[in-house]
């Protein structure tokens, strides 16, 4: 069965297609456990592994610091040796692998799509590798704000699978989600956000609206989005799982994160 599992892994990675590197590097230690995963960005819009590279060695380091560099068209490349220390995090190198997104998403508010798929199997892919669960950002242990304020963390740490919908099948989700929406708040149902639409929208917290029935809609279309809705899922209650869901859905989309669905949220849930 290990063998088995093994096995599915290195298809995955295959399948992934990790570009590899013919990086020269300083003297590296080898990481003697692996416990977490840490995300970061580059602070810079356009990048390559080579630029990084050269910027680390210019530090004084090894080469690169990262293991691995997603790029904003969704190709993937090795950095760092994956079995090696990295020098990404102060501190916590030791039990760590250290993804890298090209961008600067303390500035960029949003992250291509391919992007965010390829980083979210990438962290899919290496959570079954090596039999963990944690998935952290660079600030949470170190004084940075890196990734950035307008990093989808939740959407790419829950590693949610890396299937890419199309446009048109983008656009057919959101209509459905709308048609549904209309149908619970009584207007007309057509798919189309109009004022009626708009006028008719509750405002939907722990503390007001916590049981209307287009809660569950709502909570339906968090979790195809990728969303952790805890223990009780979709069961049409605005609890705190939900409400944390939500939270985690506005910080993505660079939303005031107060884990209130009120106008803002609502337009972007509807519209995009």
């Amino acid at each position: 069965m290990a063998q088995l599992k093994q096995d599915l892994i290195a298809e995955d990675e295959k399948a992934m297609n990790i570009i590899e590197n013919n990086l020269r590097f300083g003297n590296m230690t080898k990481r003697s456990k692996t416990e977490r995963i840490i995300l970061h960005h580059a602070a810079a819009e356009t990048c390559s592994v080579e630029d990084i590279h050269r910027w680390h060695r210019n530090n004084g380091w090894a080469g690169i610091g990262y293991h691995f560099l997603v790029r904003k068209d969704g190709s993937v490349y090795r950095g760092r040796p994956e079995n090696m220390m990295g020098a990404h995090a102060s501190g916590a190198n030791y039990n760590s692998i250290g993804i890298c997104f090209e961008g600067n998403y303390q500035h960029e508010q949003s992250m291509p799509a391919a992007q965010l798929s390829a980083g979210a199997e990438l962290v899919a892919n290496l959570k079954a590798k090596y039999g963990i669960s944690k998935v952290i950002a660079h600030r949470d242990v170190c004084s940075t704000a890196c990734p950035g304020q307008y990093f989808p963390f939740n959407a790419i740490a829950s590693g949610t699978p890396a299937v890419t919908p199309s446009q048109p099948a983008q656009i057919d989700a959101r209509k459905t989600f709308v048609r549904q929406v209309q149908s619970c708040i009584g207007v007309i149902v057509d798919g189309i956000v109009g004022p009626k639409t708009r006028a008719a929208l509750p405002v939907l917290s722990r503390r007001r609206n916590r049981r209307h029935p287009v809660v569950q809609v709502v909570q339906a279309r968090l979790r195809a989005l990728g969303y952790n809705l805890g223990t009780y899922g979709v069961d049409g209650v605005y609890g705190s799982d939900t409400k944390s869901a939500v939270i985690g859905y506005q910080r993505d989309h660079g939303l005031s994160d107060d884990g209130v669905i009120g106008r803002a949220t609502w337009n972007s849930l509807l519209v995009g």
